[in-house]
């Protein structure tokens, strides 16, 4: 079946306020998340989408490689220009999470899940996965790009990936990625907006998809390992980790990473 993504297409019957008025699609790149960030040091507007057919250097957090056959994923990056101090960082990546997670719910019916602190998960497995990159001036975010890429088709997870990953095709019949990114969009706008104006529902819808929260967990903390419970997401989009000796961490996302929890 011909899935040939089309900013026409995906702007058609969008509704949303400003999020997609400019799209760009790209038959190749590199990577989204490159190419969102030079939109958004040239000045391009809160909303610029860029969605490739194909990354050839794709990548998710820690620098771990997002690679998957033409055709096969949804990948696009959206410029963003919140009005959010610096420690709300992380609320961009949750309204991401929880906007894929709506997107795939409408599109196939599927009932996905979170994880701390920006995957979305089918039955155990990653299915989309969340980049952020902010920059910081003032100590207010100036302008900052969410990646987001969904994987719609078998074909785009590895066989050696297959026990963590999954896709939208092993589980119901894949929409097509133009529907998918016009659900994606539209639903993002929403989040966005909740990001900025109503950060309690923002983490109250969290907690209610979040994999992660009431479990015992190890935690890479720079250079140390933190083992507690994770006790809650706050209104800023920070892991609340609470230590064995009664201690509680407020860890930002860029600085959690788990171990031996999938």
């Amino acid at each position: 079946m011909e899935d040939t993504l089309n900013a026409e297409a995906i702007r058609r019957g969008l509704g949303t306020d400003w999020l997609g008025r400019r799209i760009e699609v790209k038959a190749q790149t590199g990577s989204t998340n490159d190419d969102g960030v030079a939109l958004a040091r040239a000045g391009k507007p809160a909303g610029t989408v860029v969605v490739a057919d194909h990354q050839t250097a794709g990548r998710g957090r820690r620098g771990r490689s997002w690679l998957a056959p033409p055709g096969t994923a949804l990948l696009l990056s959206v410029v963003l220009r919140p009005d959010l101090p610096a420690r709300a960082a992380g609320r961009l990546g949750l309204a991401a999470a929880l906007s894929a997670a709506d997107a795939i719910r409408g599109a196939c019916g599927l009932a996905p899940v979170v994880k701390y602190p920006n995957d979305v998960l089918l039955e155990g497995r990653k299915v989309c996965g969340v980049l952020t990159e902010a920059h910081l001036s003032g100590g207010r975010v100036a302008w900052a790009v969410i990646g987001i890429g969904i994987n719609v088709r078998r074909e785009s997870v590895p066989p050696e990936l297959a026990a963590h990953a999954t896709s939208l095709e092993a589980h119901a019949a894949p929409p097509a990625r133009n529907n998918l990114a016009r659900a994606l969009l539209a639903s993002l706008e929403t989040y966005l907006v909740r990001a900025a104006d109503d950060p309690e529902a923002l983490a109250a819808e969290w907690r209610d998809l979040d994999t992660v929260r009431g479990r015992q967990v190890s935690v890479a903390f720079g250079a140390t390992r933190l083992e507690g419970f994770a006790a809650d997401v706050d209104e800023d989009g920070r892991l609340l980790l609470r230590l064995p000796d009664g201690r509680e961490e407020r860890l930002s996302p860029e600085d959690v990473s788990f171990r031996g929890f999938s």
